[in-house]
């Protein structure tokens, strides 16, 4: 998968967003072995400010390295990203008070357009399930991006440029693994707690319209940690 072109203004700042933010979305999986020049022709630069970049993320844990030239993306334990994800339910519940504080009417009416096209898909499933069907894969997904694009718009919403860059530094799962264990679990039948959560995404919704800060914030953490805890035991299954 080619990563995106980078231009001239500051190669190595720009190489370590995009390969970070490769490493968040999944594009560059966990485990996976990395070469500063092969990184370098995937962004089309030269590797120096590939290696410039490596060595942050070095820094960060989020790469290690095997050997003179080669790399690998690392692999993060069942351990820290239970604390992480702790960490990021947090933030999430910091969030979701600055967004009732915040949130203009439009962005309301914007997440509940997602989770309106969440609900549309998530009936497909539920209907594919009980006449004995096989579970769309492209139904799933269509739920999963909702639901992300939901929690995205909170975030916005919040309008905090440092919560922002903490939360981006904290997050415990690739959004690829997040997909990757939802399918899993809506495949073996593991719904209730899902089910239960899904539907939490409208109690925040209800609290960020009544403007509820408090309310908000229980409910972002409760079902942040809730997603955390059910990720993590599955990981260690």
């Amino acid at each position: 998968m080619p990563l995106p072109a980078l231009s001239s203004q500051s190669l190595s700042e720009q190489a370590y967003h995009a390969l970070r933010a490769a490493i968040v979305q999944g594009d560059l999986a966990w485990g996976e072995k990395i070469t500063e020049r092969g990184l370098a022709e995937r962004l089309g630069v030269s590797p120096t400010p590939v290696r410039e970049a490596l060595r942050r993320l070095e820094q960060e844990q989020l790469v290690e390295r095997t050997g003179p030239r080669s790399l690998r993306v690392a692999t993060v334990s069942p351990l820290a990203r239970s604390e992480s994800g702790t960490i990021e339910a947090a933030l999430e519940a910091v969030a979701a008070r600055f967004a009732a504080e915040k949130a203009t009417p439009e962005q309301l009416d914007g997440m509940e357009r997602l989770l309106d096209e969440a609900d549309e898909a998530a009936e497909t499933l539920r209907a594919d399930r009980a006449a004995g069907r096989d579970l769309s894969p492209h139904q799933i997904e269509r739920i999963f991006h909702a639901v992300r694009d939901f929690h995205g718009a909170v975030e916005a919403a919040a309008d905090n440029a440092q919560l922002m860059r903490t939360l981006d530094q904290v997050r415990a799962f690739s959004r690829s693994e997040r997909l990757k264990i939802a399918s899993a679990q809506l495949t073996a039948g593991r719904t209730a707690g899902q089910e239960q959560r899904y539907q939490q995404h409208r109690e925040i919704l209800d609290a960020l319209r009544a403007r509820d800060a408090d309310r908000a914030e229980q409910l972002a953490r409760a079902h942040a940690m809730s997603a955390v805890g059910e990720l993590v035991g599955w990981d260690r299954t």
